[in-house]
């Protein structure tokens, strides 16, 4: 942030996730929780506010970022689930055929958020791991050689760069 400049827009933006998190492991709207959750997210909000992000650039997305962005995440979950159901019927092969493999690439993605969610949506996809991610280098480990190279042309990939692209 510019010396002098808060990004109050950014600091709601962290409260808010942090509370909506924070209610998510409580499981509760108690007024206890609340006020808890409430002094931990404040407390994390103003150390985290200290914190320079980003450059000093403000904190901003439009809604079509938000929207592409829960269209996003909503293709993860189904990724994962047919993951999930992958590696199953991998593990109950009585010939386990699992071939495990690295695969080494690059992406074009600019926005450091934007590169480690793509890393960690490999890592959530189970069957694959980012093992490195540094500047455009990407390293994934796999379970088997078609799952590694499916993530070179996966289309969350795609989906990512959308959601960059409207931030501009």
């Amino acid at each position: 942030m510019v010396a002098g400049k808060k990004d109050i827009f950014g600091a709601i933006i962290i409260f808010l996730l942090l509370m909506g998190f924070w209610l998510l492991l409580s499981a509760t709207v108690h007024w206890q929780h609340l006020l808890v959750g409430t002094i931990l997210s404040l407390g994390l909000t103003v150390a985290w506010s200290k914190v320079q992000i980003g450059g000093g650039r403000r904190t901003s997305f439009s809604l079509k970022q938000l929207g592409s962005m829960i269209i996003y995440l909503l293709c993860l979950l189904w990724e994962v689930l047919k993951a999930n159901i992958m590696v199953a019927l991998i593990v109950l092969n009585p010939k386990l055929p699992v071939s495990p493999g690295m695969v080494f690439t690059k992406m074009d993605l600019k926005h450091p958020l934007m590169r480690a969610l793509y890393a960690n949506s490999i890592t959530l996809t189970p069957g694959t791991i980012t093992v490195d991610l540094e500047d455009d280098r990407l390293v994934v480990h796999a379970i088997t050689t078609s799952s590694g190279r499916g993530v070179l042309d996966w289309y969350m990939y795609d989906r990512a760069k959308k959601i960059e692209g409207e931030g501009s």
